[in-house]
């Protein structure tokens, strides 16, 4: 089941993404995906649009896109995404060895035995 964001934000995919032609004017582009995460404005005064999209697992996010959308004249000229997995380090260690046996270091047995 996909949800949108808790701001009440249109939840962005890549087939939403995709229905935005180049040539859409700001307000259609709202329409198609909502509101974006974020508005950047370049150098030479064009307007990129960001949204995000987060594949959960759990609670944990284990992969992102982020969508940009580049307004310039009033109109989209280019569309790219970037899709990346979030730094090992935010996730919890995981040894899944660990889980199924208990033995460890210290319960090695001694020659003794």
């Amino acid at each position: 089941m996909l949800s949108s964001c808790s701001m009440g934000g249109t939840m962005v995919t890549w087939d939403s993404f995709a229905e935005v032609p180049i040539g859409s004017t700001p307000p259609e582009v709202a329409q198609t995906l909502g509101e974006p995460y974020a508005i950047h404005t370049q150098e030479d005064g064009s307007i990129e649009y960001e949204y995000i999209e987060r594949f959960k697992v759990g609670y944990r996010n284990m992969q992102m896109r982020r969508y940009f959308i580049l307004i310039r004249d009033g109109k989209v000229v280019s569309k790219r995404y970037v899709q990346n997995s979030p730094w090992p380090y935010y996730l919890e260690p995981f040894d899944s060895y660990d889980m199924q046996t208990t033995q460890n270091e210290d319960s090695t047995p001694s020659e003794e035995e």
